[in-house]
């Protein structure tokens, strides 16, 4: 295995990514919406949860795809991109505030992933 990427393992990759900050994303919403005195009951009925399970397990099979043809030492670290992504969606479609501090540390994971996997990897022609 070399330290490059396919096309095809890059927009698995970037599914990984997107897969993770959604299920959180409904996850959160499912959460919100449960009914407290029942809360277990009430969260079962949420499309939202079903909606973050699916992701999930979409997810798990297209995470083992990347891992057959990736290096994990690159796979991993653009993994953490979820780090960064989860909180400006939650911003964005939760209309969670999110300090300046917050953004700048999710500019950082950013950051720190260009500079950990990203700048080793060399996207290949299908």
């Amino acid at each position: 295995m070399t330290g490059s990427l396919t096309p095809w393992t890059l927009a698995l990759l970037s599914f990984c990514v997107l897969a993770d900050i959604g299920r959180e994303l409904n996850f959160k919403a499912a959460s919100l919406r449960a009914d407290r005195a029942d809360y277990l009951a009430s969260l079962l009925t949420r499309p939202a949860l079903w909606m973050g399970l699916l992701l999930w397990a979409v997810e798990v099979v297209a995470w083992l795809l990347v891992l057959e043809r990736a290096p994990l030492a690159i796979a991993f670290p653009v993994m953490a991109l979820t780090y960064a992504g989860t909180p400006l969606a939650a911003g964005l479609v939760l209309r969670e505030t999110l300090t300046r501090g917050q953004k700048a540390g999710a500019a950082l994971v950013a950051l720190g992933v260009l500079v950990v996997s990203l700048s080793e990897l060399k996207v290949q022609a299908p």
